[in-house]
């Protein structure tokens, strides 16, 4: 027992150490704050459905419609796991999709790997323009490959 609180304490001790309450021990962002703006062939997607998807313990997802000028906002998503604790590899599976008529279309895929929130693009928010005819792209600016249609916006 001694062992397994001793182990417990020099796994904290070796964590980031930031102004976090003992509640926040094992806090995550899976997804960070999004804001986009979707267009098709350069016209608005008025009143679409946006999907939210990630999957880091279990597969969760969440929806949103978009407004007049196609625009949509999801805020930051924290869950909390023990296995923070340990030294193991985060990896947050993340992916956006658009329901345009009966077709659901990915747009924006990525695994995030940093606890932090707006580490998917180094600090960056998620701040997309998303043309639904463009082609899906891969990038690796952001530490993992991250595929997507959307552009970002400044």
């Amino acid at each position: 027992m001694r062992y397994t609180i001793l182990l417990v304490i020099t796994l904290i001790s070796f964590q980031k150490v930031e102004a976090m309450s003992i509640f926040d021990v094992g806090k995550t962002c899976v997804f960070s704050v999004v804001k986009a703006r979707v267009t098709k062939s350069g016209e608005p997607l008025k009143n679409v459905r946006i999907i939210r998807r990630w999957e880091w313990s279990s597969l969760q997802e969440e929806s949103t419609i978009t407004d007049e000028t196609g625009y949509f906002e999801f805020p930051a998503v924290f869950e909390k796991s023990a296995s923070r604790l340990l030294p193991v590899e985060l990896v947050i599976a993340q992916g956006l999709y658009v329901v345009d008529g009966d077709e659901e279309k990915k747009i924006w895929s990525n695994s995030k790997r940093e606890p932090e929130e707006n580490a998917e693009f180094n600090g960056r928010s998620i701040n997309l323009i998303c043309e639904l005819t463009n082609e899906m792209e891969i990038y690796k600016d952001f530490g993992s490959r991250m595929r997507t249609l959307c552009s970002w916006e400044e």
